[in-house]
């Protein structure tokens, strides 16, 4: 197999480090898989914690039928969360900047909707979002191009 093969063969290979010979190499790459393991049955654990976090969102609907105060905000809060933990799960499965830089514009996109700031920490919040669209845009399309 020559160097290219090779190459796109572990494409998906992550976390990508520089891959030792004998004993080291050994080391490495059952670290590689020991930790493989513990991000899958962590992941496996948010799936099953997101699936049983939906048991509440029917009462939270209900309080905006009874027309509760804050029950709409409530509601949104909890969305954004649980949207939260399933990027989580892309970020720990994927490993890659472009599943980092979407999680982060959704927290400070949560943020800015359910936090009440002034309006300078409002603009300086929009700023890192369009900052990070920006990284997404040109940066991470760069990087495909190449």
């Amino acid at each position: 197999m020559n160097k290219i093969d090779h190459e796109s063969h572990n494409k998906g290979f992550s976390p990508k480090f520089h891959e030792t010979t004998g004993f080291m190499g050994i080391v490495q790459k059952w670290l590689h898989v020991a930790t493989s393991f513990f991000e899958t049955i962590l992941s496996i654990t948010l799936v099953i914690g997101i699936a049983l976090s939906f048991i509440k969102v029917p009462s939270i609907v209900a309080n905006i039928f009874h027309c509760q105060e804050g029950a709409i905000m409530e509601l949104i809060e909890y969305v954004a969360l649980l949207i939260i933990a399933i990027e989580l799960i892309h970020v720990i499965i994927a490993q890659n900047l472009e599943s980092v830089i979407e999680i982060l514009m959704m927290a400070f996109t949560r943020e800015l909707v359910i936090k009440q700031y002034s309006m300078l920490e409002l603009l300086l919040g929009v700023c890192v979002i369009a900052g990070l669209f920006a990284i997404r845009k040109y940066l991470l399309a760069k990087k495909k191009e190449d």
